[in-house]
């Protein structure tokens, strides 16, 4: 999900999420193009995984917004995408 876009993630009836990793930053020129500084690729949330984790483990559903707020900036002024991988 892109800066300020909700990203929800869910399992099939039954299963529930287990968050392997989780990104709130840049690593990537490619993703979400539309916002200033898309060549800074070297950024990264150190708290990305354990915010997503606590939030998003052992749910069937769940939304959460990639903002500043929730995350912190690990990089002023890049525009910033959550991007996370899971199983159920």
């Amino acid at each position: 999900a892109c800066e300020r876009e909700w990203l929800t993630i869910t399992c099939a009836e039954g299963g529930t999420i287990l968050v392997s990793h989780a990104n709130y930053g840049r690593t990537s020129s490619t993703y979400c193009t539309q916002g200033p500084r898309l060549t800074d690729t070297d950024c990264i949330s150190e708290t990305s995984q354990d915010i997503v984790s606590q939030t998003c483990n052992g749910e069937t559903r769940c939304s959460i917004l990639a903002s500043n707020s929730v995350f912190g900036d690990p990089c002023v002024g890049t525009h910033k995408y959550l991007e996370v991988g899971y199983s159920c």
